[in-house]
């Protein structure tokens, strides 16, 4: 059977989880990963979270902490059915801070037999912060600035939207989880900031 290091992340969309088909080589510690080092094979799945009520409303989300909807949880507990029927065993879970991801990850590993494995938490897992578009409805933010310039603040690679403004109702410095580390929020992020934030976990 296949071995695996799991971990849950939505840098925008997904829960991660590694499987490591090496079943002899000793384990070192690598970063984060502790199971692995340079030498041991390994397969990496990335699982996106289920859907949560701003998914479902057509809002964009970042780092606001929505929670799943009873879809979202059906869809959680389908992709936990699919990898346990796959015969994959993870050595490692990792995810972001946010509770959709939690609990998608929880269900997942709950419908595999796994729930007594560590999911390691990071913020640097977290979705991509959509900035000042945190909490607009998708459609109206088109309406006001216009459907190719909302497409390119979600589909291009390095250009990001508005920057959030320090009084936004949903800033992350609200949050109790990220009081220790305000200078590091990211004000507005492109799919390339994500990816580089990403990459240092």
């Amino acid at each position: 059977r296949a071995r695996g290091i799991g971990t849950a992340t939505t840098s925008n969309a997904s829960n991660t989880t590694t499987t490591n088909n090496n079943k002899t080589g000793g384990a070192q510690s690598c970063r984060n990963f502790v199971t692995i080092n340079e030498k041991t094979p390994y397969n990496l799945v990335f699982l996106r979270h289920g859907q949560s009520t701003w998914n479902r409303d057509n809002r964009f989300i970042g780092w606001t902490d929505t929670p799943l909807t009873d879809d979202g949880v059906l869809e959680a507990r389908a992709a936990g059915q699919m990898l346990s029927r796959s015969g994959i065993l993870f050595d490692e879970v990792h995810t972001s801070l946010l509770r959709r991801c939690i609990r998608t990850t929880n269900l997942v590993l709950m419908e595999m037999g796994q729930e007594y494995l560590t999911v390691h938490k990071h913020w640097r897992l977290n979705e991509r912060n959509y900035g000042d578009l945190v909490g607009r409805n998708k459609k109206e933010a088109v309406m006001e600035h216009g459907v190719d310039q909302v497409k390119r603040w979600r589909r291009s690679y390095n250009e990001p939207p508005p920057p959030m403004r320090h009084e936004h109702p949903y800033h992350p410095r609200l949050d109790p989880r990220y009081r220790h580390m305000l200078s590091k929020i990211p004000k507005t992020e492109s799919l390339e900031c994500t990816m580089k934030r990403s990459k240092v976990y």
